[in-house]
């Protein structure tokens, strides 16, 4: 891909409202190739390219969680394990509980007992309300 084409076609597209994590996206497109990128986030690349033409009409929320937490590094802060990177936060969030480990009793419990990062999608967990 030519240099500066996706950011080029973020910013044409979604015009001076374009989020940040879009343009983020769009450059790591230029570094590397839509393709990579999108494996890297784990995406289709069609999705990835329909996203930086602004032609994706359903929610982007999951997309943008995983750009923010894969390529722009956000930090959270986990009660059990202190300031981690939102990508380590989805995944112990995806482990299984296990009973062998003190400090995997305190992740699991510190997630489901009230983290406001918490997201019951990334565990495959069914959560009755």
């Amino acid at each position: 891909m030519r240099a500066g084409g996706a950011v080029e076609r973020a910013r044409a597209a979604w015009g001076a409202a374009a989020p940040d994590w879009i343009l983020r996206l769009a450059e790591a497109c230029d570094a590397r190739s839509i393709r990579q990128v999108a494996v890297s986030i784990k995406v289709s690349p069609a999705l990835v390219s329909r996203v930086i033409n602004a032609r994706y009409a359903a929610s982007l929320d999951f997309l943008a969680g995983r750009v923010r937490a894969m390529l722009m590094a956000e930090i959270l802060a986990c009660p059990a394990l202190g300031m981690i990177s939102a990508a380590q936060c989805q995944e112990e969030q995806g482990k299984p509980f296990v009973s062998a480990s003190p400090l995997a009793v305190s992740v699991y419990r510190a997630c489901r007992n009230g983290c406001r990062h918490f997201n019951p999608k990334n565990t495959g967990e069914r959560h009755v309300a």
